[in-house]
């Protein structure tokens, strides 16, 4: 198999800290078990551009009100959809969608845990969000209250 050189690269685009509140178990579903989970704030930094000659940095808050769909299925992986906005520094308001899928081992420690990210932005200095494809990384650094997402642009 041979590639060409426009493979793509993935690069850091920035990581947020998102803290969240106690679980609510929706019950069963056809799909798996049913839970939401509150977004209730948090931070982010990050670089936008960072592939180009003037990335530019950029950082701010993750706005109250967010939540993270879940469906644990029945082959024991979970499904998250977290929809939440990020507030700039600036004033600005983007739109985060995170698609994620955790996998366990027999043991229940995480063997995979990756992203695709779907950005909205207005048109403006953050616009560039809008014409690019994340991938991301999920963490629960304080289990029950904070998840840190990573975000990487593929370039």
């Amino acid at each position: 198999m041979s590639f060409s050189n426009t493979e793509p690269r993935l690069l850091p685009c920035w990581e947020a800290e998102v803290l969240i509140s106690k679980t609510r178990v929706n019950g069963p579903g056809p799909l798996g078990v049913r839970n939401v989970v509150p977004i209730t704030g948090g931070t982010f930094k990050g670089v936008l551009a960072p592939e180009s000659a003037d990335p530019r940095p950029f950082k701010g808050v993750v706005l109250p009100g967010g939540f993270d769909l879940q469906r644990e299925r029945r082959d024991g992986v979970k499904e998250l959809e977290a929809i939440y906005h990020m507030q700039t520094d600036d004033g600005v308001t983007i739109e985060i969608r995170n698609h994620a899928m955790v996998v366990k081992d027999e043991t229940g420690q995480p063997t995979y845990r990756r992203s695709h990210i779907r950005v909205e932005a207005p048109e403006g200095p953050y616009a560039w969000l809008n014409t690019r494809f994340f991938l991301g990384t999920v963490e629960s650094a304080r289990p029950g209250e904070m998840v840190i997402i990573r975000s990487f642009v593929a370039v």
